[in-house]
């Protein structure tokens, strides 16, 4: 069996590199700068969720959860966030279980970026 190289997908609790992977068809600079993208773009997209949380402006909240999936995705995060993304952009749950989401959201991927960020230095 090969040994694991510290990118495999398998390496992370909160990310996932199979889609990446797949779309880079094993172009690495392709991946880092995809990643790069990941731990630049979540922490604003994040600030803006709550903002707009905060204001009460749920239309934005739910353009905010939607805007998020993409980035999310890529790194196979949706499947951790799915319920918490779909309460969001359906705004059908409780103002505290809204709020809980997007602690939840919050949570994950503050851990996904610093996942993220170990992954980049490992492209070295």
């Amino acid at each position: 069996m090969p040994a694991q190289t510290p990118y495999t997908s398998g390496s992370y609790q909160l990310i996932n590199l199979s889609y990446i992977e797949q779309l880079s068809n094993g172009d690495k600079a392709f991946e880092k700068e995809i990643v790069q993208i990941f731990v630049e773009q979540i922490p604003q997209d994040l600030a803006q969720l709550k903002e707009h949380f905060a204001a009460g402006d749920f239309n934005k909240v739910k353009q905010s959860a939607h805007y998020m999936l993409p980035s999310i995705s890529i790194l196979g995060l949706e499947t951790k966030l799915k319920v918490e993304l779909e309460a969001l952009e359906a705004l059908e749950s409780a103002y505290k279980v809204l709020r809980r989401h997007i602690e939840t959201i919050d949570t994950v991927c503050n851990k996904a970026r610093a996942e993220a960020i170990e992954l980049l230095h490992s492209y070295a």
